[in-house]
């Protein structure tokens, strides 16, 4: 208990070290839609929770907050509108222009004057910005934007240091912990280091699949509290913040549970601590839809974009799919405009590859069908909503929506691996060898990401730019290489060889094993 405890400190510490790097090196709105979250949080702290449409007229409302630019009465259903302190509110001048330095918009000052502003994130639930936006109540300018980040990134790295433990803890070959080392990819650090509550979703998604991958497919008597708890909170957690959190959960469940052991199944709902979280999560559940229909959070729009049949399916099922969709999973950052180094996607790739097509390959017949159903469930639902909604809201998918179910695709394969393949000694040099190569990978992505906001690429030194961070260039490099440190001791502990464990578990198709290193 002592060691476990021990881990989920060092894994907390090392994931939020990595988030707070972003967190220190980003220009305000430079994370993916920061200032529409961040205008929204401080809406909700005023007593805003349900956000008037904005109506046609009224020249003082601008879209997005960008009091620069009005928007044409057109496009003014698009969203709500907040009354926010204005220091909060900057022009939107180099989000989507990695050419641009973040220093052609004013710092945030802590300018308290009042200015209604609309943004496309006032009908959000307004859980997320009360717990985690608060500090913008009290201070609209830099301290606030960091503390209200650091909330997010502390929420992200609670989430996902418990799904470290459980995976280490919990299953036999602690192969899971392969699974979180390629889940956990720099886009969702990009975000957990930002006002935004996609980076809490995601970590939700890893939690509640390493604890429901524990408590269905370990095979172990018994059933852990501890796994139970934490797919409770995590469910929870996964549908309070964003719409689509509802989805997600349908998603992972129907994951896990189709196929699976009947008897399994129906020795988990006759516990007590089950059908107790259970509720919980159904309750939280039906919170999420109501709020969704009260608010309209998803109301159909009617600006028409004039994109043909055929121009939405070309842009939805090929230009948008492949590299793009993938490559934003790793990591494209800001607006999901500054690019990597090509080899970084390659790495990530080929783990990916390593695990998801090797459970492909190596899995008993259920195994297969349960990660191509999962694959097709990830992506097909939002692809759809795209084709349908396309002239409404235009093309909207980016590849962070789907890492709440992709990083399943990741912690399946490596389950499926030790379990059908792999001896435990593999397990371990299998995981800290994807430690070892990707882990590094934080550091050059948040290295190159600062280049691009201090000085739109025009010198390769982050040091020597335009703009810099408020608190200096050098202590988010430092923070991101203590945290990478601390990450990669995380894992070499948690993939150490449990007592007793050497070969893979046989199951019912005959597979080779490798034993020994």
């Amino acid at each position: 208990m002592r060691s476990a405890v021990r881990l989920w400190l060092l894994a907390f510490a090392g994931f939020w070290l990595l988030h707070l790097a972003w967190a220190l090196a980003a220009p305000y709105n430079g994370p993916p839609d920061e200032q529409r979250h961040a205008i929204r949080a401080a809406g909700v702290l005023d007593g805003q929770l349900i956000a008037p449409p904005v109506q046609p007229g009224g020249a003082d409302i601008a879209r997005d907050g960008d009091v620069f630019n009005p928007v044409p009465s057109s496009e003014r259903d698009l969203s709500g509108y907040q009354t926010v302190p204005r220091s909060l509110v900057r022009p939107r001048c180099f989000p989507q222009h990695p050419d641009v330095p973040a220093d052609c918009a004013p710092e945030p000052g802590g300018d308290t004057t009042p200015v209604r502003v609309t943004t496309e994130a006032a009908k959000a639930n307004p859980v997320y910005y009360v717990l985690a936006g608060w500090p913008l109540s009290v201070w609209p300018s830099w301290p606030g934007i960091m503390l209200a980040r650091a909330l997010t990134g502390a929420a992200v790295a609670a989430l996902l240091a418990c799904a470290l433990v459980g995976a280490s803890r919990w299953t036999r070959h602690r192969a899971l912990v392969a699974g979180v080392v390629v889940a956990v990819t720099p886009m969702t650090a990009h975000l957990a280091g930002a006002i935004n509550p996609n980076g809490i979703e995601i970590a939700a998604g890893v939690a509640l699949f390493t604890a429901l991958i524990t408590l269905v497919h370990e095979q172990r008597a018994g059933i852990n509290r501890a796994a139970v708890a934490l797919a409770g909170a995590s469910a929870v957690t996964l549908v309070t913040p964003r719409f689509t959190g509802v989805l997600w959960l349908a998603v992972i469940v129907g994951a896990v549970l189709l196929p699976s052991s009947r008897q399994r199944v129906r020795e988990l709902v006759r516990d007590r601590a089950v059908r107790g979280w259970g509720i919980a999560a159904g309750v939280a559940t039906l919170a999420g839809l109501g709020w969704t229909l009260v608010a309209g959070t998803v109301d159909p729009l009617t600006y028409d974009h004039g994109f043909s049949t055929a121009e939405i399916l070309r842009a939805t099922a090929i230009d948008h799919v492949w590299p793009n969709m993938a490559n934003q999973m790793v990591g494209v950052m800001g607006w999901a405009e500054t690019l990597m180094p090509r080899l970084i996607y390659v790495a990530w790739f080929m783990a990916f590859g390593l695990l998801f097509l090797g459970g492909l390959a190596l899995g008993t017949r259920a195994d297969r069908w349960r990660l191509i159903g999962l694959f097709v469930a990830t992506f097909a639902p939002l692809t759809l909503m795209e084709i349908l909604t396309a002239n409404q809201i235009g093309l909207f998918n980016q590849g962070r929506y789907f890492l709440t179910g992709a990083v399943g695709l990741c912690l399946f394969g490596a389950h499926v691996l030790a379990r059908r393949w792999l001896s435990a000694q593999w397990v371990r040099l299998t995981t800290r060898l994807l430690a070892l190569v990707l882990l590094p990978i934080h550091l050059v992505c948040l290295l190159f990401t600062m280049v691009r906001w201090d000085s739109g690429f025009r010198s390769i030194n982050p040091f020597n730019g335009s703009w810099a961070p408020p608190l200096g260039v050098a202590l988010p490099i430092l923070t991101c290489t203590v945290a990478v440190g601390v990450l990669f001791a995380v894992y070499w502990l948690a993939s150490r060889i449990p007592v007793g464990e050497t070969e893979p578990e046989r199951t019912d198709e005959p597979a080779p094993a490798l034993t020994g290193v």
